[in-house]
């Protein structure tokens, strides 16, 4: 059965598809002009010196960790409670991903269980903004420049998120970005790699797209390298959405501060926390449950009466393909409470006031019954 309130609606209208009708009449589909300016314009809004489009963070991700050489005996530190792909991208690289707890706050890397992991083998970081909420790049900075570590920004969930005023994604050596429909910016799929340096940028930018550079006026190919490239049908997409993107990112706050207002004094929920240093943009809203095997009734019980809500995301170390390598419950505790018992609710640009009433009165009505 379709929800009558689903989890996300799609913010795309007549803007996107006339960007796209432009591309079709170019005749100029594949990576082009359009993913140019596209690049260029994400950079400008985020202040990156360099942007490249890539077909998805995973991707984005992957690039950033072979662009900075890290390979077979290597390590990254990457927060558990987050989506697989980021650890994903690590392993694809013959790397090791070592899982670092959250703070229950933010459902971001705790800065002591990321100083922890370190080893001799440790080569970065991965800091992930998750939900739209900014990690404390300034602990995870500081712990990087101590130990000589790099920093890969997964900013998957995070595009106009600001730390301090500065926006995520040019904070550490790299930052990824996510444009899944379940994302405040979507071209459907696609992702985007940033970075203030040159040389950085020269190497990502040519394994995106088969090891290619150029040599005076011959093509020539350094490096094995991928094709991770965006066409140009998807970045019109991304033009167009950039331009709504300050606008989607007020609403979701609005959404997201009446949603917390609604459940001020309900019993048995956390509402999420915006920090000080971070505007929290809301790519979800997320709460953590206090009774323990009560999400999963919930997330039922909504669905029963048209409403569409979900995990808030893994503890990737208890997943097979990492519990396979030693990771156990235990190692990573409010990763796994995270895990269990956290709760995304509907938020989308177009909900109704009348729609969000009813999230919280059947939500309120499933407390009570579990």
């Amino acid at each position: 059965m379709t929800p009558s309130i689903p989890l996300i609606k799609v913010n795309v209208g007549k803007e996107e598809l006339e960007a796209v009708k432009r591309v079709f009449d170019s005749g100029f589909l594949a990576q082009g002009p359009t993913t140019k300016k596209f690049e260029q314009e994400f950079a400008k809004y985020i202040q990156a010196k360099h942007a490249s489009a890539t077909t998805s963070c995973t991707t984005a991700l992957q690039l950033a960790v072979a662009s900075l050489g890290i390979s077979k005996g290597d390590e990254v530190i990457v927060p558990s409670f987050t989506f697989p792909a980021s650890a994903n991208a690590v392993a694809r690289e013959g790397a090791k991903p070592v899982f670092a707890d959250v703070s229950l706050d933010t459902f971001n890397a705790d800065p002591v269980s990321i100083e922890e992991k370190i080893t001799d083998h440790t080569k970065a970081i991965m800091p992930i903004h998750l939900f739209g909420q900014a990690a404390d790049m300034d602990a995870v900075n500081a712990i990087a420049k101590k130990h000589g570590l790099k920093v890969i920004e997964d900013a998957a969930c995070a595009a106009g998120t600001r730390f301090k005023g500065k926006h995520v994604g040019t904070l550490g050596d790299f930052g990824c970005f996510s444009f899944h429909p379940r994302k405040i910016l979507t071209t459907g799929e696609g992702g985007m790699i940033t970075t203030n340096q040159d040389d950085l940028a020269e190497v990502a930018e040519s394994l995106k797209d088969h090891g290619k550079a150029v040599e005076g006026e011959k093509i020539v190919f350094k490096r094995p390298g991928f094709n991770f490239r965006l066409s140009d049908i998807l970045s019109a997409i991304g033009i167009e959405q950039l331009k709504k993107l300050d606008a989607t990112i007020k609403r979701r706050q609005e959404l997201a501060k009446k949603y917390s207002e609604l459940l001020e004094d309900t019993e048995g929920i956390w509402t999420p926390k915006t920090t000080s240093y971070s505007n929290h943009t809301f790519q979800s809203y997320v709460l953590l449950l206090d009774k323990k095997g009560a999400r999963d009734k919930i997330i039922k019980a909504l669905a029963e009466k048209g409403i569409q809500s979900q995990i808030g995301t893994y503890a990737v170390h208890l997943q097979p393909a990492y519990s396979s390598q030693g990771w156990k419950s235990g190692d990573c505790p409010n990763s796994e409470t995270a895990f269990a018992d956290t709760l995304t609710l509907p938020l989308y640009t177009q909900m109704t006031n009348e729609e969000q009433d009813k999230v919280v009165k059947e939500l309120k009505n499933a407390l009570e019954e579990v």
